[in-house]
């Protein structure tokens, strides 16, 4: 059978996208954007095989992607939840240092949330900031 592998690897993230119904939004998000990737470098990198490169590539891209979007959603929440910077750190084998820091940063206007900044920062770089929005109990 032939066809377009990264057909495949939109069919595939669909599938593990319709896996997170039940999680957070940052999870969902970081699993979707890292299958897209992760498939799309996959069909690229594998030549003898793009399918399988695409397949596993979309696998491993949206376990990473959701993981990270985990870590920050937890990070925020304990953040919110404890009124202090909360941080993450991880080395990665090839060396990489990868922070992910969440800061409370204040209320929302109508005091239902607490705003919390949260940062990615690897190798001393900031890729990604964003203010969550934790619904106060």
């Amino acid at each position: 059978m032939r066809g377009n592998p990264i057909i495949v690897c939109v069919v595939v993230v669909a599938v593990l996208l319709a896996g997170c119904a039940t999680t957070s939004t940052r999870t969902r998000a970081g699993a979707g954007t890292g299958a897209i990737l992760g498939g799309v470098a996959g069909v690229l990198i594998d030549k003898d095989n793009p399918w399988r490169g695409g397949i596993v590539g979309a696998a491993a891209g949206a376990l990473i992607g959701g993981a990270i979007g985990n870590i920050m959603d937890r990070a925020a929440e304990e953040a919110a939840e404890e009124d202090r910077t909360v941080q993450y750190t991880r080395t990665y084998d090839d060396g990489t240092r990868e922070i992910v820091r969440a800061t409370p940063s204040g209320y929302s206007e109508d005091g239902d949330y607490r705003l919390v900044r949260t940062q990615v920062i690897r190798n001393g770089v900031v890729v990604e900031e964003k203010v969550k929005r934790v619904p106060m109990d």
